[in-house]
């Protein structure tokens, strides 16, 4: 059970350096998509882990459809409506935000050996919900195009959902699932502002949006 954990948790970790070494906005949304699965699949492992949690059961239904289904076809929907496929001049290149990534492991690994928060069985949950964090956080200072920037909301908050589950033994069903519909309110929300956006400007890059500064 606990190398099942494992292989979700690498996944989510190299899904995290596959989407900010892509320009293509398509794949990084499919990729986000697999994320979102992967993760809404952990807690499914930890209810049988736990002796079957029907809670955990019902939190990763919901987590799978909203975050690899919902979230990425909301995006995808933005992405066509702006007629906009790929990031061509991102604040920080590629190359650059793979580096920054290994470079966030690191240091998650390294805040992970200090805090020993977790049942050492689990211990990879807390640097790859922390590396996760850091890439959303990245991924919306570092990327000048609206759609991209949402995906870095959701990779935050996808971490944010992870580092939770260190504490899914004390937090109730209707936390978890009153968080999921912050994030799907959140996520609609911008998806239509990214809209408006392209109506109004015809573009989808956040850097023009200066000129509108008096």
């Amino acid at each position: 059970m606990i190398i099942i954990v494992d292989v979700l948790l690498i996944g989510i970790l190299m899904t995290d350096l596959v989407i900010v070494s892509n320009s293509r906005l398509g794949t990084c949304i499919r990729i986000l998509s697999i994320q979102g699965i992967l993760l809404g699949l952990l807690p499914a492992v930890l209810g049988f882990y736990m002796g079957f949690r029907i809670d955990l059961f019902i939190i990763a239904a919901a987590g799978i459809v909203l975050r690899g289904i919902v979230f990425p076809r909301l995006l995808h929907h933005s992405m066509v409506n702006s007629n906009v496929s790929r990031e061509l001049k991102p604040y920080v290149g590629y190359f650059a935000s793979v580096l920054v990534v290994i470079l966030l492991i690191i240091i998650s690994a390294w805040i992970n050996s200090k805090l020993k928060i977790l049942d050492p069985e689990f211990s990879f949950i807390t640097p790859v919900a922390l590396t996760t964090i850091f890439t959303g956080a990245f991924l919306i200072a570092g990327r000048s195009i609206a759609v991209m920037q949402i995906i870095g909301y959701i990779i935050l908050e996808n971490g944010i959902y992870g580092l939770s589950l260190i504490l899914v033994e004390e937090v109730p069903l209707i936390v978890e699932m009153g968080v999921l519909l912050d994030a799907f309110v959140a996520v609609f929300v911008m998806s239509v502002a990214t809209r408006k956006i392209h109506e109004e400007f015809s573009h989808m890059d956040v850097k023009n949006l200066d000129s509108l500064k008096g």
